[in-house]
């Protein structure tokens, strides 16, 4: 018997392949802090998990990614890779749910806006559900002390072109506490307000390979 990763991850693989692309598969698990009892009882009842899912403090995710997607942002130190996601999987105990990526992008900063100290890769989904916005993202930060220059040559990252399948999964970071997955759930039309539900890991495994056709 396959577990719910392995079978999401084997349905992942499985969809179409984009012309002319670079695909590469993403994945990885995790444990997070559950809920208490008393926050799992005042959770709304539409999120997309269920009670059970949030307290077995298990996940787990899949996307597809293409490293093929061009640059949009100007900043000459920060790359903006929108629609570079494909699909996205998410596992939650024993429910999966495959995201939408019309909001979806990678974003890789080589000491961008401003901020010379750090170096950064960000996968993030956002996707609407009954309950308000969901956002899930796999974030790497490389941060040294103020005054620290990283842009070029200098840092891990050589630029702001998309990294390569190694550093997506594992990028070389001053801190390993500052590799981590992050769910939350906002309530809609909420601002600067606590959300419904937050969920995070440091330090996953996290692996990403090529995706050959067969």
């Amino acid at each position: 018997m396959l577990s719910p990763a392995a079978l999401a991850l084997a349905s992942l693989l499985s969809l179409p392949l984009i012309c002319n692309a670079a695909p590469f598969a993403l994945s990885g698990n995790g444990r997070f802090k559950p809920p208490t009892a008393e926050q799992l009882a005042a959770l709304p009842a539409n999120l997309p998990f269920t009670r059970a899912d949030l307290a077995s403090g298990t996940w787990s995710f899949q996307a597809r990614y293409d490293d093929s997607v061009p640059d949009t942002d100007p900043d000459a130190y920060r790359g903006r890779y929108a629609g570079s996601v494909q699909a996205f999987r998410l596992v939650v105990g024993s429910t999966a749910i495959d995201l939408p990526v019309s909001q979806s992008e990678i974003v890789v900063s080589d000491g961008g806006q401003g901020f010379t100290q750090r170096e950064s890769i960000r996968l993030e989904v956002k996707a609407p559900v009954a309950a308000g916005l969901l956002r899930m993202a796999w974030v790497q930060l490389n941060q040294q002390p103020a005054g620290t220059d990283l842009r070029g040559s200098a840092g891990v990252l050589r630029s702001d072109a998309m990294p390569a399948a190694t550093a997506m999964a594992q990028l070389a970071v001053a801190n390993p506490a500052d590799r981590f997955l992050e769910l939350r759930i906002d309530q809609p039309g909420a601002t600067n307000a606590a959300p419904l539900l937050y969920l995070s890991t440091s330090q996953p495994t996290v692996t990403a390979n090529p995706i050959t056709a067969p």
